[in-house]
């Protein structure tokens, strides 16, 4: 599953494509919306379907997004990182995205924009072995902490080892590329960071492995929307009545998976046969608390999204000053989630 770390190092060499594509077509772009229609509205996913998704596979497999006035058409793309992409040049209405790869976009120039958010919180995290005597992220000195390879990932366990009262410089890192949690699990290091807590973690449990979390936004690392709905400056001037219809689609399906967990999980099977069943449950129960966070289905708080870019732009992670506040558009949200 892409994270945080991977996304910020991909997004640089997917960001490089040309921004002057955004004169080429897309899936449904230009489509005008009525009353009497409904609406066809694209979603490029983020990866396969997963417990991260339970609100929008269930307003999908429910039909809740028909009563709407909407079908959304959700995809897997080949190549996550080229998303905002997709969304900026008008192939994609709507995709799955993360804030600090945004904002990374922006930064660029890249025409996107935060439309919703679909889990409101970090999910990257520091995951520990605790049969390594790991209590606390100043224990991880003189440990091994398995690594994918990008730039984020001494930002982001600097500041946690520090804000622990730890010296980031006794902690050894192993690049293990994108298999981390396999590599906890076969005690190859004694931490990884860039696992989702709400996923691996109770992955890990099932397969008997101890483990211990610790959140970024516990230890200096400042809150972020981990998973973001994006589009296209374009489609939102173009299409503001489907992807509001989309949000709003989204966001009763995401109430729904909120009040019948086991209808969320017989959705996302729908959507993902080959989804891993064992654990799903503990999946569920971890995520779906947290997609409405904030007390709003896809609500986006705005002051976080400035304070990750100055937090971003004092680690290296962008280049240029790049304004939080403007990458976010709260506007085609259902009234309860503005």
């Amino acid at each position: 599953m892409p994270r945080f770390t991977r996304s910020i190092a991909l997004a640089l060499s997917a960001l490089a494509l040309p921004v002057a594509l955004t004169g080429c077509g897309g899936d449904s772009a230009g489509a005008t919306s009525t009353s009497t229609r409904t609406e066809q509205v694209s979603l490029a996913l983020d990866w396969y379907p997963n417990a991260d998704h339970a609100g929008i596979e269930t307003a999908i497999v429910d039909q809740i997004a028909v009563g709407e006035g909407v079908q959304i058409d959700p995809s897997v793309p080949s190549d996550p990182t080229t998303n905002l992409m997709q969304a900026a040049v008008g192939k994609k209405d709507l995709v799955i995205t993360y804030a600090p790869e945004l904002l990374i976009a922006r930064s660029k120039g890249v025409p996107v924009k935060a439309v919703g958010a679909v889990v409101p919180v970090p999910l990257n995290s520091i995951i520990a072995r605790t049969d390594r005597g790991i209590t606390t992220p100043k224990d991880l000195e003189g440990k091994t902490v398995g690594i994918a390879g990008v730039p984020s990932d001494t930002a982001l366990l600097d500041t946690v080892v520090r804000s622990a009262g730890g010296d980031p410089a006794k902690v050894q890192t192993k690049v293990v590329g994108y298999s981390l949690s396999p590599a906890l699990a076969a005690g190859k290091v004694d931490a990884i960071i860039g696992g989702y807590w709400n996923i691996e973690v109770p992955d890990l449990r099932a397969k008997g492995v101890p483990v211990k979390v610790f959140r970024l936004e516990d230890y200096g690392v400042p809150a972020y929307d981990e998973l973001v709905l994006a589009a296209g400056e374009d489609t939102i001037r173009d299409r503001p009545e489907a992807i509001r219809q989309a949000l709003a689609a989204i966001a009763k399906g995401t109430t729904a998976a909120q009040a019948d967990p086991s209808a969320a999980r017989a959705a996302l099977i729908t959507a993902n046969p080959d989804i891993a069943k064992g654990p799903l449950a503990a999946q569920l129960a971890a995520t779906l608390p947290l997609l409405v966070a904030n007390g709003k289905p896809l609500g986006m708080n705005v002051a976080a999204w400035d304070a990750l870019a100055k937090w971003m732009k004092a680690k290296g992670l962008v280049t240029t000053e790049v304004s939080g506040s403007a990458a976010v558009d709260t506007t085609l949200l259902p009234e309860a989630s503005q």
